[in-house]
């Protein structure tokens, strides 16, 4: 991805398009822009082949906001990042169409796993150390997170939608094995450093 922004940034910058002192922005934005677009697409047409698109939706709103401000595991090439995020996805997703589990067991699920989550939470990157401002900033948005999907979950169980709920356990229990590898990862590279 990088060389194809590059090109790209490098092409805009000939044609006058993209002013040359902004073209590492541009080049950066390119590259992020093309490796979202890639990896949703991907996550989208995963969803359709299995017959998931609402659960896929379900997954996306929990993971991406519990990611945000809880912080994980960061992989060092976007490669890897997209098989495992891929991967990872697709596995949550035959968990849920294959996997039964009583009501009750996923909500109890959902709720120690985002008790998990704020305790292990935020897992910083050793490439991005947060403030003591940032981490109290982090804690308020992943508190009214935690509130929203205490709230989703519940009324995936009063309106007994079994698939839903358990989507909602498995992507939390998915985020506390996430904050524990970033964890250790961030204590190895801190460990490397000294």
């Amino acid at each position: 991805m990088e060389k194809f922004s590059h090109i790209l940034t490098t092409y805009l910058v000939k044609k006058d398009i993209v002013d040359a002192d902004k073209s590492s922005i541009y080049q950066y934005g390119f590259q992020v822009g093309l490796e979202v677009s890639i990896n949703t697409a991907i996550s989208i047409l995963i969803s359709i082949l299995c017959h998931m698109e609402s659960e896929a939706i379900v997954f996306f709103a929990v993971f991406i906001v519990l990611r945000s401000y809880a912080g994980g595991l960061h992989l060092k090439t976007y490669f890897g990042c997209l098989v495992c995020s891929c991967m990872s996805l697709l596995g949550l997703l035959l968990i849920v169409k294959y996997v039964e589990i009583n009501s009750l067991i996923s909500l109890g699920f959902v709720c120690i796993s985002l008790v998990l989550i704020k305790m292990l939470s935020p897992v910083q990157d050793i490439n991005r150390p947060l403030s003591a401002d940032e981490r109290m900033n982090f804690g308020r948005k992943l508190n009214f997170a935690i509130v929203g999907i205490v709230v989703i979950s519940g009324i995936f169980y009063l309106m007994q939608m079994k698939k839903m709920l358990l989507m909602v356990s498995v992507t939390t229990i998915f985020m506390v094995g996430i904050l524990i590898l970033g964890r250790i990862n961030y204590e190895r590279c801190v460990r490397k450093t000294k």
